[in-house]
């Protein structure tokens, strides 16, 4: 891709990072890791059983993904909602992932609650490995996929001669 496409493609990405929010948010992460990465398991809830706690598996990275992205920032339901997921995940799954991401639609970086909800975590859970993914990451991710995974679908960028960005309707 050239200069140009890059930077176009980086200000309708951007773009896009500040319309997602909640289901539509996940959904997009959803779409790009499964388009990234063949060992990536979207997962969907199940009636009374959820997600049991995970929004998405990577089997051979052994890495859990916790999706949030709300539309207003609040420090009380940030904590509520690492807390809740880091939880609910050893509880319901353990053994099944070594790596804890917080996937997020902060496009200023991670809140400072995450960052220390995370570290505080990493101090009591030794064994686990944990990370974040904001709006950064996934533009690195987004520019990892090949041309063709890109224009076709369900990817959650398409580009060719111009950038079109889709969403499922």
């Amino acid at each position: 891709m050239r200069f140009e496409q890059r930077m176009y493609a980086h200000i309708k990405f951007l773009g896009l990072m500040a319309e997602l929010y909640e289901n539509e948010f996940e959904d997009f992460f959803h779409r790009l890791m499964c388009s990234r990465y063949p060992d990536f398991i979207d997962v969907r809830t199940a009636g009374r059983l959820g997600d049991m706690s995970a929004d998405g598996l990577s089997l051979h990275s052994r890495k859990l993904y916790a999706c949030y992205g709300p539309q207003t920032v609040d420090p009380y339901e940030i904590r509520k909602k690492v807390n809740k997921d880091l939880a609910g995940a050893v509880a319901k799954r353990s053994g099944e992932f070594e790596t804890f991401v917080f996937v997020h639609n902060d496009r200023r970086g991670v809140h400072p609650v995450v960052a220390s909800l995370l570290a505080e975590a990493r101090d009591r859970m030794p064994s686990l490995l944990f990370e974040q993914m904001g709006s950064r990451r996934l533009w690195q991710e987004c520019m990892q996929l090949d041309q063709m995974a890109a224009e076709d679908g369900p990817s959650p960028m398409k580009v060719g001669t111009r950038l079109l960005i889709t969403r499922r309707a």
